[in-house]
């Protein structure tokens, strides 16, 4: 089969290129295969998420897609699937270089796995994009760290979002694959073939057949009309999306174009199908398999790298001061974690306070942006830069006199930096990175006026946003969360006020306002101003205290007091929004055990 069936919107010339490529390895005696149809069965039912005997999706959502027009359902789908004779993934993120057009090895084999969809209920809402990502099993269990990061762009701008389990890691692992966590709904599932077929081989069809039912069969997306298809997975999940992009997708088209996060062995230059990887600092660094650095050994190996070079249908980015494991990809699970996952911890075990607070989300909601528009309009995303190395062979990245990498993307935040912010942490730590915030005296040489430190930023999201690696509603959130710090106040943020470690290690109400605004709630600005207040007034309480006196001493536990009082009217309106359905029960549960730590640790200040 030599065209898809539907639009690729890559530019003509480009377009022309690669099917003659196509054309004459077709000629060349390549036999292309059609993606079956798998026979698809649901939505099903389900009981609310927390219930007993768990007959509902596993890991499903807590926000409040109803407010925003969404909807969540899951699917089941079947049929049988090939084994093909790809290479074994190198390493957890896949590297090494481009795998060639695979061929059938064995065929038949049959499989029975699930999708989950999060997709807008009015064709209106839609705008024709759906994002299949490959569900990551690296834990054990699943995960969706593409959704998970940047689920607030898809909602805002009308993305569908299919989750595809492919892999027997998330299916069968004990305790918590599938089948173990809720052998009444998920018993029937396999992806193995009864046992017969292991390490995966059967992911790459059960992927692209997941693809086909979100393209032709109605009920996955409600009848909403498919215009395009891109493909994502991060870490693992881009190591596995890659060699399927390179090796068995040229066998019959399915997907549109291509999105890999912090992993995946290099790309092939003559596909005909835009592809981006965008990387954090991490793998840059060794922290994930170390993207660039190729063995000294005489004679030496093939180096096993994602990184290469740009081309007309490739894009490399490189996310300066991100980490693999990032702190939204954390925070958004917290109350997910402790209904469906009670035995996860909802912290680090790190030596040095990790998970950089830069927003790679912001950068892979750009990269969206930017693959959509490559697609419909034939524009290409911008260039990156590359993060600047001292050395490959061992992996050390530059830095400044901060210790921050040199070059890359530099979101504002990292571009104005307030805290040493590194993709990589050490021992057991390393994907989490490092984040130390800048003491006050540091922060007050760099910015002796809070205006100054604003301004700064704007500068330097506008330059964002007109390089197009950051898109205005994001820029427009990155400045808001400007005006709201205190940098530059000249104020002390002591521990209850410091954004730090995760909540459980460091209470305090600047993680809290981090935990609050990821789920973007609709009208949470009043819950958000509650929080500012409370920061305020603690940091005021930490500031006067580090006066002499009893009188400073007084006056601190007034502002103390202050605090405590913002941060119980936070938790008033949590339990407001919770009784009007605006907040899951176990979200709400969540902000409130964290905003009742708060008042504990301040009652005594106070």
């Amino acid at each position: 089969m030599l065209t898809h069936s539907h639009a690729r919107g890559t530019p003509r010339t480009s377009r022309f290129l690669r099917m003659l490529v196509l054309l004459t390895a077709a000629i060349s005696s390549t036999v292309f295969a059609v993606v079956p149809t798998p026979e698809v069965i649901g939505p099903l039912a389900s009981d609310p998420p927390g219930s007993p005997g768990r007959n509902y999706p596993f890991a499903a959502t807590d926000l409040d897609l109803a407010s925003r027009g969404y909807v969540e359902q899951e699917f089941f789908f079947q049929g049988t699937a090939n084994v093909y004779d790809t290479p074994n993934q190198i390493g957890g993120v896949g590297l090494g270089p481009p795998a060639p057009t695979a061929n059938i090895v064995s065929t038949g084999y049959p499989y029975k796995t699930r999708m989950i969809v999060r997709r807008p209920v009015k064709a209106g809402k839609f705008n024709g994009t759906v994002i299949v990502e490959w569900q990551n099993v690296t834990s054990g269990y699943e995960l969706s760290p593409l959704w998970q990061r940047t689920h607030e762009f898809f909602l805002r701008e009308g993305y569908a979002w299919v989750g595809i389990s492919a892999q027997n890691n998330g299916v069968g692992a004990a305790p918590n694959g599938l089948r173990n966590w809720s052998p009444g709904r998920y018993g029937t599932l396999d992806v193995t073939a009864g046992g017969t077929i292991t390490a995966d081989r059967l992911s790459y069809d059960i992927f692209a057949q997941g693809v086909q039912a979100a393209r032709s069969v109605s009920t996955v997306l409600g009848g909403l009309v498919v215009q395009r298809v891109i493909a994502a997975g991060v870490s693992q999940s881009a190591g596995r999306l890659a060699i399927y992009i390179n090796a068995v997708n040229p066998r019959d088209p399915i997907i549109d174009a291509g999105l890999l996060e912090a992993g995946g062995q290099q790309i092939r230059t003559d596909l005909d199908i835009p592809v981006m990887k965008v990387l954090s600092e991490s793998e840059h660094s060794g922290g994930a398999g170390n993207n660039e650095v190729c063995s000294s050994s005489v004679p030496p190996p093939p180096c096993q790298t994602s990184l290469q070079p740009d081309t007309d249908l490739i894009r490399v980015w490189a996310m300066a001061g991100t980490s693999h494991a990032d702190w939204v990809n954390s925070i958004v699970l917290y109350a997910i974690n402790r209904r469906d996952l009670p035995a996860v911890p909802l912290f680090d075990n790190c030596a040095q306070p990790s998970r950089s607070r830069i927003q790679g989300h912001y950068i892979m909601a750009a990269a969206v942006d930017g693959i959509v528009k490559w697609l419909t309009h034939g524009v290409p995303p911008p260039h990156g830069d590359p993060i600047q190395m001292v050395s490959n062979s061992p992996p050390v990245v530059a830095r400044d006199a901060f210790g921050n990498a040199l070059g890359g993307i530099r979101l504002a935040s990292f571009e104005v930096p307030i805290a040493l912010s590194q993709g990589t942490g050490t021992g057991g730590c390393a994907l989490s990175g490092i984040y130390v915030p800048f003491d006050t005296a540091t922060l007050q040489s760099l910015y002796p006026t809070h205006e100054g430190y604003v301004h700064a930023i704007m500068a330097a999201a506008e330059k964002n946003v007109a390089d197009r690696f950051l898109l205005p509603a994001d820029a427009a959130e990155l400045i808001a969360d400007a005006r709201a710090s205190l940098v530059g106040t000249g104020l002390i943020c002591g521990p209850l006020c410091a954004n730090v470690s995760q909540f459980l290690l460091n209470p305090s109400t600047s993680n809290l306002r981090d935990q609050t605004r990821e789920y973007h709630f609709v009208g949470d600005s009043e819950l958000l101003n509650l929080l500012d207040q409370a920061t305020s007034w603690v940091a005021q309480g930490y500031t006067v205290a580090a006066g002499a006196g009893s009188t400073n001493q007084g006056m601190a536990r007034k502002h103390f007091g202050r605090a405590m009082a913002f941060v119980r009217t936070y938790v008033a309106h949590v339990q407001t929004m919770r009784t009007q359905g605006r907040i899951a029960p176990e979200t709400a549960s969540l902000l409130i055990d964290f905003a009742n730590i708060l008042i504990e640790r301040l009652q005594p200040l106070s």
